[in-house]
C-alpha cells in the first residue's frame, strides 16, 4: 500500500486529488511540540476522512521523563478521542533523548503507550534505520515498527534500501503527489490489513491477526516475559510462544491492565456490549465475560482464562 504523512507544513491537501494518485492510507500529525493540536489537524483529519481514508496518527516525542511522556501522549488522546483514528505513532528522533540509558528511553515510551492502549488506541514507533539498529532497546519494545531510510531520497523506493523489520518503510521525503503542492513524505506499508478504507462498502472479514498481534502487545506491556526473559513478538501468528502465554492469564474481577483492555475491547466488538474498555476488571466486565462464556459454550465463571481468551480470537 502506498500512504504520506502529513504536518501543516503540506499547506492546503486536496484529498479526493490525493485518493485518485493511488494513495492508500495517510498520517497526520497530532500535536507540536507545545501541546497544541497541529494547526491544520482538523481541516486534514476533516478532508481525509471524507475522501475515503481512516487516518493514523503520530506525535513527536520531546520527552526526557516518563512522566512528561504520558502527558504528551494524554493530549494525543484528547485530540483523536471521538475521531476514527486507530493507531498512534511515537516519533522518536530528538536528539537529546539520544543520550539517554537504553532502559530510560525504554521507559519513556511505554509510558506514552500505556496512556494511549488504555485509552483504546493501538500503538507503534517511528525512528530512522539508525536508531532502529543503535540506539532504541528494541527487544524490549516490542511494537510495529515505521522505519524511515532514504537511500537516494529521490522519490523513488529501491528495494535494496527496504528495513526488513518495518511494517511501513519510508522511503523518500520528496515525493510527489496529486493535489499537495511540493515534497510530501513517501510511504510502502507492507500490512494492508492496518489501514481500513473508509469508503469500503464490505470489509474483507478479518483473518483474526490484527487481534492476535494486539494480544501479544498487550501481554508484553502488562509485563509478559517466558522462562528465557524474552517478551512475545509481535507478529500476529498464532505460535508456540503466544499460545504458552495465553496458557498463563487468568482474569478476574479486580484485575487491570493492558489485556483486560483487550478483552473489554474484543467483547464489545463481538457482541456489542457497550464495556468502558477502561483497562479494569469491574462487575461489568465480569457479566460480559460470563455472556461470552456462555456464547461459546464454556463454563461460565466470569473468569478470563485461557479458554476464554482463544474464545475471543
Amino acid at each position: 500500500m502506498r500512504g504520506i504523512d502529513v504536518s501543516s507544513y503540506q499547506g492546503r491537501i486536496d484529498w479526493n486529488a490525493v485518493k485518485k494518485d493511488n494513495i492508500d492510507f495517510v498520517i497526520l500529525r497530532s500535536i507540536t511540540q507545545n501541546g497544541k493540536p497541529d494547526a491544520r489537524f482538523d481541516e486534514y483529519y476533516t478532508g481525509s476522512v471524507a475522501a475515503g481514508f481512516r487516518p493514523d496518527v503520530y506525535v513527536y516525542m520531546y520527552d526526557l521523563t516518563p512522566e512528561s511522556a504520558r502527558v504528551r501522549a494524554g493530549k494525543v488522546v484528547d485530540l483523536i478521542r471521538d475521531r476514527q483514528v486507530k493507531r498512534v505513532w511515537l516519533d522518536m528522533e530528538l536528539a537529546a533523548q539520544r543520550n539517554l540509558p537504553k532502559s530510560r528511553l525504554t521507559e519513556i515510551i511505554n509510558a506514552a503507550a500505556e496512556v494511549i492502549r488504555a485509552a483504546g488506541y493501538e500503538v507503534g514507533i517511528y525512528c530512522n534505520q539508525d536508531w532502529y539498529d543503535n540506539v532504541l532497546d528494541v527487544p524490549n519494545l516490542p511494537y510495529m515498527y515505521w522505519i524511515a531510510r532514504y537511500g537516494l531520497n529521490n522519490g523513488t523506493a529501491p528495494d535494496k534500501y527496504r528495513p526488513e523489520e518495518a511494517v511501513i518503510w519510508q522511503h523518500t521525503s520528496n515525493g510527489l503527489v496529486d493535489g499537495i503542492a511540493g515534497r510530501v513524505d513517501m510511504n510502502i506499508c507492507y500490512k494492508p490489513e492496518l489501514f481500513d478504507v473508509m469508503s469500503d462498502p464490505a470489509p474483507a472479514p478479518s483473518s483474526g491477526q490484527a487481534e492476535v498481534e494486539a494480544l501479544q502487545n498487550a501481554l508484553n506491556l502488562d509485563g509478559y516475559r517466558d522462562a528465557a526473559g524474552r517478551p512475545l513478538v509481535v507478529d500476529g501468528k498464532m505460535g508456540p510462544r503466544t499460545r504458552e502465554a495465553i496458557r498463563k492469564v487468568v482474569l478476574k474481577r479486580g484485575s487491570d491492565g493492558v489485556t483486560v483492555d483487550w478483552v473489554q475491547k474484543r467483547i464489545n466488538e463481538i457482541m456489542a456490549a457497550g464495556l468502558d474498555d477502561d483497562g479494569k476488571f469491574g462487575p461489568a466486565t465480569e457479566a460480559a465475560v460470563k455472556d461470552q462464556q456462555a456464547r461459546a459454550g464454556l463454563v461460565v465463571d466470569g473468569l478470563c482464562g485461557p479458554k476464554t481468551i482463544s474464545s475471543l480470537l
